[in-house]
């Protein structure tokens, strides 16, 4: 496996550890709702009982409605902070990649991504001080022909690199590609969410 899967692969992994969390902590939540449904639904009862049967049922449908409506706001905001917390450790996992990961995993992606072999690699300014020689020479080497060049150093830039040639950016930055990885990765992310043995 390459620096690439080892990372998507430890992103999921770390993904569905997670999730798992996550779920748990929906499904304690999720209890505790059905928990307080139950008292009021008894509370209920006492104090319309003289009311009738049929205006009970209708009350108790109702609360119960609202309380799965609430179940799956909960779930679905649980969801949601699954995969924000999940990306963004797998983001500074990424940054904080020692010094030599770094600088083959830009390499590859400045390689990879290249158009042409003549654009210039943007890293952000503590990267392009430490590695971006070397990521210029790697990449350079990965593609033969290639005369890639280091560019000005990017503030913007967290993670990632961008490649430059004129006035078109490509983003090869870790915020952008992580967000391509999400949008594959979210109908997965919901599958373990919701089975459908879970779904309410």
């Amino acid at each position: 496996m390459n620096g690439i899967e080892n990372i998507t692969h430890q992103i999921d992994r770390d993904t569905q550890a997670e999730i798992q969390n996550r779920m748990a902590q929906a499904q304690a939540q999720a209890a505790e709702i059905r928990e307080d449904y139950g008292a009021r639904v008894q509370r209920m009862q006492e104090a319309f009982r003289e009311k009738g049967k049929q205006a009970l049922a209708e009350r108790r449908a109702q609360r119960k409605s609202m309380a799965q409506l609430e179940r799956r706001k909960r779930l679905l905001a649980a969801k949601q902070q699954v995969i924000e917390e999940a990306f963004q450790r797998a983001l500074e996992r990424l940054c904080g990649l020692p010094q030599e990961e770094q600088v083959a995993l830009l390499a590859r992606l400045a390689a990879s991504a290249s158009e042409t072999g003549r654009e210039e690699v943007l890293l952000a300014p503590d990267q392009r001080e430490a590695i971006g020689r070397q990521v210029v020479e790697r990449a350079n080497a990965l593609r033969p022909g290639s005369q890639l060049t280091l560019g000005p150093a990017a503030p913007e830039i967290r993670g990632g690199l961008i490649l430059r040639q004129g006035a078109v950016d490509l983003n090869g930055t870790f915020p952008m590609l992580l967000r391509q990885r999400r949008a594959q990765w979210t109908g997965q992310v919901a599958a373990i969410l919701f089975p459908p043995e879970e779904d309410v």
